[in-house]
């Protein structure tokens, strides 16, 4: 069992069948399209990836983040996660940015307090958890495991599966 109340790195999956210009603050307008979107994040904070994934699954009405102004507009359909006590959110989003299959929408989202290009990423089909588990495993050397959670089951945040 792991416990989300653990600091870690997740991916958000999320999906639209739009195709829109939207808003991201004062980060200017991106517009989405059709297919699948990674955001790459770390909780760290209090409450750990359980209180930051629980934010992230509600529409927010006075956005915070770039992602809770894209959360309008695509649906969560599951998040990956680790507890590693290391913060891997930009080893991730490196990683990503390298695949052939991924585009970034928008350079700059969610990595305005970092040096990764971005922390959001398109996919025109759905990412797949064992490929991405397994390019993390062979990457990057003593991560921890990484788990997978379907957003419309309901979870504790003692237990997920794998």
């Amino acid at each position: 069992m792991t416990d989300l109340r653990s600091a870690g790195t997740y991916a958000l999956i999320m999906e639209t069948e739009a195709s829109k210009a939207i808003p991201i603050g004062k980060h200017g307008n991106l517009t989405i399209r059709p297919g699948f979107y990674v955001y790459i994040g770390s909780a760290f904070g209090p409450g750990g990836v359980w209180a930051r994934v629980s934010h992230h699954k509600k529409i927010q009405p006075s956005p915070r983040w770039h992602i809770d102004y894209l959360r309008k507009y695509v649906g969560l359909i599951e998040f990956w996660y680790s507890l590693d006590i290391q913060k891997r959110e930009h080893q991730w989003a490196g990683l990503l940015e390298k695949q052939c299959s991924t585009t970034v929408p928008m350079a700059g989202f969610g990595s305005s307090d970092c040096h990764c290009t971005s922390h959001l990423f398109f996919n025109a089909s759905k990412p797949d958890f064992s490929s991405f588990k397994t390019l993390i495993q062979t990457q990057i050397s003593n991560h921890s495991e990484l788990y997978r959670c379907n957003s419309g089951e309901p979870y504790h945040p003692k237990t997920s599966t794998n």
